[in-house]
């Protein structure tokens, strides 16, 4: 219950525009670093692997708080959903922020809503979470001036949500 309201405040602030989104630039691959690591307990309880493929020196317009919302939440997005012996990958290049999975993957038709508040794909609906997590990311990502997409992952397998942004 204390995560649905923390999400839900969260989203309120930044909706209401008192959180400033992007000011300045952060450097990714550190975040992303950071983001495996405080992920690895609940990854390996998932049987989920998580890499980094990011170089060093790439940033992102964002402040580093925003970068770690949207890293952190895609990336739990994905242990919770890929399925077990899935390999989760935070990537980054320039302007661009990437989260891919080679597991279980979203149906086609529902990609398109995958950013809404509260939805939830059937196979979903059996698990935790507060439905705000993608939606949180998308109005990160937009208020940064960037958009967000959500399309199979490499090979066909699995999900890959691709966060881009003005240079």
């Amino acid at each position: 219950m204390a995560e649905l309201v923390n999400d839900v405040l969260f989203l309120s602030e930044l909706e209401s525009g008192r959180e400033v989104v992007a000011l300045g630039r952060t450097e990714v691959r550190p975040v992303l670093e950071e983001v495996r690591a405080r992920l690895a307990d609940s990854a390996e309880r998932a049987e989920i692997s998580i890499r980094v493929e990011a170089e060093h020196g790439i940033e992102l317009p964002l402040r580093r708080r925003m970068l770690q919302t949207i890293a952190e939440n895609l990336a739990q997005n994905a242990i919770r959903y890929a399925g077990p012996g899935a390999t989760v990958t935070l990537g980054a290049e320039a302007g661009v922020l990437r989260v891919s999975d080679d597991g279980r993957g979203v149906e086609e038709e529902e990609l398109p809503r995958l950013f809404e508040r509260f939805y939830r794909s059937d196979r979903a609906r059996a698990s935790r979470g507060t439905g705000l997590g993608l939606a949180i990311v998308k109005h990160v990502v937009t208020q940064s001036g960037g958009d967000v997409e959500a399309r199979p992952g490499p090979g066909g397998l699995g999900l890959e949500v691709r966060c881009t942004f003005p240079r």
